[in-house]
């Protein structure tokens, strides 16, 4: 793994009394005179000099899945390793690569103030076989860069093998032999969001892939499929959340002991819940499963939950209502770089009414709408808005057109010449979707003035 860390040059000869070392998949070499820290998710290497006042800390992080992509792994580990700590810049640094023996580094330098006083820090991720781990260095003084390069030259990876799972069969919640089915990969796709992982206050940071939205917070995982459209087939199974749950788990996971919410007799809002112990076929690890199921208008969201154990699981998600809020989670800022285009929505609402004195027809009410924005590169728009409502026979119609100039931050838009030629700011944000995704706006002022796009193309 030596030409892998550019960024430090030299090759430096270990010492006798360095000391070998492994965690997780990496073994490395230690050398002499530094304290080791370890802990379950990562091993530090501390180093102290009292008189100078100076200090070096070499963290090794536990490897975890890989986006599929070397790039995104380091802006990633970028941004919860080193940004959220205030280690270095926002942005980060244009990263040196190297590709050896299957797995490709990026690392990359910063500066960062620590009582008062500059202090530097480093970033290396290596990504390869489905796996990326990061290295991150931090130091107030570059008297310790030779031990750090033995430290990080000497570093080996082991290439994850494919796991040998024990006697334990996938057991189906349901014998149909129904040939209904869905694909689910972990191939990377940002969707066409330029700022593809989102890191919440609390700490769950998000990122869209192929088939769902990855939310993590150590030490959960939850992946939040997208849409399945409940098409005849699948209801006439009469057994909707057990095909479900067949169709998505078990080409996965081995599992056992399969457990049901009970809804405690007939309800009409169910809870659709399952929990299983389960076993990854792809890595052999072993998690607590669970997966909530929620259809609405004909399409189900199913919320899939991967824990240490039972009992983590029930600590964090105390109720129904707080597994069901991970929904929330599927959002990501706006920047003008995947804003400009043709977007556009339409509904429509349809009812019909009766006389509540003789219960005789009395017409239909409708109401339809179209809307479309087109976003420029030089920050100018346009949208226009267009519709009917009222009594079937006596409709009024209407048909807006704005044109003006806008601007973007993460979580906002604000459009000039709106209605009446007042400027308008929009809470904005992006929902991913199978394939691509959604632009929610909500007027600011006015809350009940949303709009919910799609992208018609790209400019």
């Amino acid at each position: 793994m030596k030409k892998l860390f550019t960024i430090l040059v030299g090759l430096i000869t270990i010492s006798a009394t360095a000391q070998l070392a492994t965690f997780d998949i990496a073994t490395y070499t230690v050398p002499a005179g530094w304290t080791a820290e370890i802990k379950d998710f990562a091993a530090s290497y501390v180093k102290t000099n009292n008189k100078t006042k100076s200090w070096c800390r070499v963290t090794i992080y536990k490897s975890i899945q890989s986006s599929g992509q070397a790039l995104t792994d380091f802006n990633n580990e970028w941004n919860v390793l080193i940004v959220k700590n205030n280690w270095g810049t926002a942005t980060p640094p244009q990263p040196e690569t190297e590709t050896e023996d299957g797995w490709t580094s990026h690392s990359a330098a910063s500066t960062f103030t620590f009582e008062g006083k500059p202090a530097y820090s480093l970033l290396s991720t290596l990504t390869g076989y489905g796996v990326e781990l990061s290295v991150v260095v931090l130091m107030n003084n570059t008297e310790y860069m030779k031990e750090i390069e033995q430290l990080l030259f000497s570093l080996d990876l082991k290439k994850p093998a494919q796991p040998v799972v024990e006697n334990q069969q996938s057991q189906p919640v349901t014998q149909l032999t129904s040939q209904i089915g869905f694909t689910v990969t972990a191939a990377p796709g940002n969707h066409g969001i330029f700022t593809a992982t989102t890191n919440f206050d609390d700490g769950w940071v998000a990122q869209p892939f192929a088939d769902y939205v990855r939310v993590t917070k150590n030490p959960f995982t939850v992946l939040l499929h997208y849409g399945i459209e409940i098409t005849d087939e699948l209801r006439s199974t009469n057994q909707l959340e057990a095909v479900l749950f067949d169709r998505l788990i078990l080409p996965r996971y081995n599992v056992s002991n399969i457990r049901k919410f009970d809804n405690g007799g007939p309800c009409y809002f169910c809870i659709h819940f399952f929990e299983a112990d389960a076993v990854e076929k792809s890595t052999g690890n072993r998690y607590h499963l669970g997966l909530r199921i929620i259809t609405n208008n004909g399409i189900s969201k199913c919320i899939e939950i991967l824990s240490p154990s039972q009992a983590a699981f029930q600590q964090e998600f105390t109720t129904p209502e707080k597994v069901e809020a991970l929904l929330n989670y599927n959002k990501f800022a706006v920047t003008v770089n995947d804003l400009t285009g043709d977007w556009d929505s339409s509904s429509g609402a349809y009812a019909q009414m009766y006389s509540t004195t003789t219960g005789q027809y009395a017409g239909m009410n409708a109401s339809t709408s179209a809307d479309a924005f087109t976003f420029n590169s030089d920050g100018t728009y346009k949208s226009n808005h267009k519709g009917a409502y009222g009594m079937v026979g006596s409709m009024k119609f209407y048909d807006q057109k704005y044109n003006g100039e806008f601007s973007a931050s993460p979580w906002e838009i604000v459009m000039t010449k709106r209605f009446d030629g007042k400027t308008s700011t929009f809470w904005a944000q992006y929902e991913a979707v199978r394939g691509g995704r959604v632009l929610h706006l909500t007027d600011k002022q006015y809350s009940g003035s949303q709009f919910h796009l799609v992208r018609k193309n790209q400019k």
